[in-house]
């Protein structure tokens, strides 16, 4: 009796698997393109579970390789997104969005008889999709662009399917725990907000939740008091809502709160500050700068309590020219204090931007021609609403970028004005060189002193001097910080009190 021949493997099977025999290349990036197009060509075929599953394995180590070589490049990325380094980007987070997509589809089509034969279990289908979207998530947060469509309803659906796959009742596999602190931990950075962090400041909190996520809590049924609760819809493709500012229709709804993962924050956080070692509390060693334990508790609040907006926003539409380098706007000012106009060169790192919305705290703006470069949420610019006008100091609350020609801004004004000053920490050894900053007049209807703006550094922790240019004659006044008023990665405000009797 003949043997039937097993017939050979469609082509763009064997077309995959021959890549994959393939020497890996030295550069993982160049893998980017053949991968996604394996991915696509390999979706569309009827394959057996078990060959679907064992290639789909060996395409998702690709993976790991390349977004590895990619994400240590988006940590010190500033707005706008350099283009090639943004396109590339782009194609690690379709590349993720596709990989979640085929683990979901198969965690539906395959049956529990196919599974078993291979040895898998529908939880760890899912577990491997909601990996690929917790990936493609920390990479669209890095980068500061919105996220795709389908994200939120496939996260969801890949949750669903894994709690209905096993007996809730019973001791849960390892791998329903793991789903459920990725889950968790995409929905805590949402909720901190990270449109206020820099790159390195998101790596930072994704890396602390995935391990401590795990503590916030999860409801089916709706609480009785919005309190700090979110909400999420499994039939509606959007991020998470915090419960006290609109409330869900009646469809099915996951219930979340962060309040004990507020709690467990704020603990690391006394410990770090009274210096207990980062790794001795399960925390990564930047955990002890300065900077990084500053995100944790802007983190916390949020988690604490959801941010509701103070004032309305009234829609606008005017044009403004904004300064975003620190450096520009210092010798754009110092130019405009001087009797005689002097013409600059810096005139061309102005941009001009569209006003959006207005509150009484800031601005929403959105890029329209010019020169722009080195923006982070947390860096400091200058707006003024014309040629003549005063060049308004403005912290970048938030950052988007859909794509390399896109920025958009959420600004809070600090000073309504400012002076170019320089300052210099009083050392009794190696003096410091002085330092540009802006003096930011006195707002005594916010109870705020006269503060210095700065770049970052501890000018904020030591007695200094302030030299200032008035009427041609350089005036010298020795200055004690007196209270931090902001403190980013990028900047530090703070208020200060002069000596006369020194200077």
């Amino acid at each position: 009796m003949r043997r039937k021949k097993t017939p050979p493997p469609p082509i763009q099977l064997q077309q995959a698997l021959d890549w994959l025999a393939e020497p890996q290349q030295d550069d993982p990036l160049l893998d980017l393109m053949p991968l996604r197009n394996h991915i696509a060509a390999i979706g569309s075929l009827k394959i057996p579970v078990l060959h679907r599953l064992k290639i789909k394995e060996m395409l998702q180590q690709r993976a790991e390789r390349i977004d590895d070589a990619l994400t240590p490049l988006l940590l010190d990325i500033k707005l706008p997104l350099p283009i090639d380094l943004g396109t590339v980007a782009q194609s690690l987070i379709g590349l993720r969005a596709e990989l979640g997509e085929t683990w979901l589809k198969m965690a539906g089509d395959a049956s529990q008889q196919e599974l078993s034969r291979i040895h898998r279990s529908r939880a760890q289908i899912c577990l491997q999709g909601i990996f690929n979207l917790s990936r493609q998530f920390n990479a669209i947060l890095l980068t500061a662009i919105p996220t795709p469509m389908s994200f939120w309803r496939n996260a969801q659906a890949l949750y669903d399917r894994a709690h209905q796959s096993v007996d809730l009742t019973a001791t849960l596999p390892a791998e329903i725990g793991a789903i459920d602190a990725r889950f968790k931990a995409m929905l805590a950075l949402t909720a901190a907000q990270p449109e206020g962090f820099a790159p390195r400041e998101i790596a930072f909190l994704a890396h602390y939740l995935e391990t401590h996520a795990a503590v916030t809590r999860i409801d089916m049924i709706r609480p009785e008091a919005a309190g700090d609760w979110f909400w999420l819809d499994a039939n509606l493709d959007q991020p998470p809502v915090p419960l006290a500012r609109l409330t869900p229709n009646d469809g099915p709804c996951l219930y979340f709160c962060f309040g004990e993962l507020a709690a467990l924050a704020a603990r690391h956080l006394d410990q770090l500050n009274d210096g207990v070692p980062p790794l001795s509390l399960g925390l990564p060693l930047e955990a002890a700068g300065a900077d990084y334990r500053n995100a944790l508790e802007r983190a916390r609040q949020c988690w604490a309590a959801p941010r509701r907006r103070s004032f309305n926003r009234r829609p606008q539409s005017l044009p403004v020219e904004v300064c975003t380098q620190l450096s520009t706007l210092w010798t754009a000012l110092e130019n405009d204090s001087r009797p005689e106009a002097k013409s600059s060169a810096c005139e061309m790192t102005y941009s001009n931007w569209t006003l959006l919305n207005e509150s009484p705290l800031g601005y929403a703006i959105v890029h329209v021609v010019g020169q722009v470069s080195g923006i982070v949420p947390g860096c400091a610019v200058g707006l003024r609403t014309s040629a003549g006008a005063a060049w308004q100091i403005c912290l970048v609350r938030w950052a988007r970028s859909k794509n390399s020609s896109h920025v958009e801004l959420g600004l809070e004004v600090l000073a309504p004005s400012a002076l170019p000053v320089r300052i210099q920490a009083l050392v009794n050894r190696n003096p410091e060189p002085p330092i540009p900053a802006l003096l930011l007049p006195a707002l005594p209807g916010l109870s705020r002193g006269e503060a210095i703006l700065a770049v970052r550094g501890d000018y904020n922790a030591r007695p200094f001097t302030l030299l200032q240019e008035q009427d041609a004659r350089l005036k010298i006044v020795e200055c004690m910080p007196h209270r931090s008023l902001i403190e980013t990665s990028s900047i530090e405000v703070f208020e200060f009190i002069r000596n006369p009797a020194a200077s």
